[in-house]
C-alpha cells in the first residue's frame, strides 16, 4: 500500500462497509432512519436553490469546524487515529447513502447520489485524504522529530506546514461554495424528477 494513498484506501474501505451494512441491515436502515424517505424528498423539492448564501454559511461552518478540529487534533498523539476514523466514517456515509438511494429508487438512486455529491465532491474527495496526510505528517514532525526530505529544506518548516494547510483550506472553501450555490440547483432538479 502506497503511503500517500492510505487514507484514500480507508475511505474506500468505509464506502464498502457502508454499502455492505445497508445490504445486511436493509430493513432497519430503510424503515427507521428516514434516509431518503418521502418526507425528506418533499423537503428537498421545497428548497429554494436561489438562497445559497444561508446554505453556504451553514456548510462552511460545519465543514470548517471539522477541518479545524482535525488539523488541531493532529498535534496530539491521537491525530493519526482520528484521521483514520474520519476517513472511514466519510467513506461509510457515502457508501450508505449510495446503497440507500439504489434500494429506494433503483438506478435513479445512483443519479441522485451523483447529484448530491457533485460538484463539491471534486474538491472534498481529494481534500480529506490530503488533509489526513497533512495531519499525520505534522504529528510526526512534532512527536517523532521526523526530518523532511532534502528537497524541502529550503522552506522553513512552519511556513511549509502553514502553506500546505492553506492549500487544503482553499479546496474546502471551494467545495463549500459549490455546495452552497451550485449543488442545490442540481439536487432540487433531480428530487423533483423522483
Amino acid at each position: 500500500m502506497r503511503r500517500k494513498n492510505r487514507f484514500g484506501y480507508l475511505m474506500l474501505a468505509g464506502f464498502l462497509a457502508g454499502t455492505i451494512w445497508m445490504i445486511f441491515g436493509k430493513s432497519t436502515v430503510l424503515t427507521e432512519t428516514g434516509l431518503l424517505d418521502d418526507d425528506l424528498l418533499r423537503r428537498m423539492q421545497a428548497i429554494n436553490p436561489r438562497d445559497g448564501s444561508a446554505l453556504f454559511a451553514y456548510v462552511l461552518r460545519r465543514r470548517g469546524l471539522a477541518f479545524l478540529a482535525l488539523a488541531l487534533l493532529s498535534t496530539t498523539y491521537l491525530g493519526t487515529a482520528l484521521c483514520a476514523c474520519s476517513a472511514i466514517w466519510y467513506g461509510f456515509a457515502l457508501g450508505l447513502f449510495l446503497a440507500v438511494g439504489v434500494a429506494r429508487f433503483g438506478i435513479r438512486g445512483v443519479v441522485l447520489f451523483l447529484a448530491a455529491i457533485f460538484p463539491q465532491g471534486l474538491f472534498y474527495l481529494p481534500m480529506l485524504p490530503g488533509l489526513c496526510e497533512w495531519c499525520v505528517r505534522t504529528g510526526r514532525m512534532i512527536y517523532r522529530k521526523e526530518v523532511r526530505p532534502a528537497a524541502d529544506k529550503n522552506t522553513p518548516v512552519l511556513l511549509e506546514r502553514v502553506l500546505s494547510l492553506l492549500f487544503w483550506a482553499v479546496l474546502l472553501f471551494a467545495g463549500c461554495l459549490l455546495e452552497g450555490f451550485v449543488n442545490p440547483f442540481l439536487l432540487t432538479g433531480w428530487a423533483r424528477l423522483l
